[in-house]
């Protein structure tokens, strides 16, 4: 991996601390994980390892909230932790491949 590489993936993981907020926007989430995706693809091949384990990671799902739940509203505090575990997944996964 290149240096412009593995600064670019470290940047990856600063923007993952940002999405860390006590109520997290979808549309953040999905634009960093977007990029992440396309940035990995781009360095390490779209049918690398190190994309396919990203993509395994599992994510809090914002679509399947259920009940009737308002698209805007906080999420509950189980939901809050899914997505804290996932996010957290995903840095120990690119920190380990920088």
């Amino acid at each position: 991996m290149s240096p412009e590489d593995k600064s670019k993936v470290q940047s990856l993981i600063s923007d993952l601390n940002s999405l860390r907020s006590r109520n997290p926007e979808e549309s953040k989430f999905k634009d960093w994980k977007e990029k992440t995706e396309k940035k990995l693809e781009e360095v390490f091949g779209r049918s690398s390892e190190p994309l396919g384990r990203f993509k395994s990671v599992r994510f809090f799902d914002f679509s399947r909230r259920g009940g009737g739940v308002p698209k805007d509203a906080p999420l509950r505090e189980e939901e809050r932790s899914q997505f804290l575990k996932g996010l957290e997944d995903a840095r120990r996964l690119l920190s380990h491949l920088v």
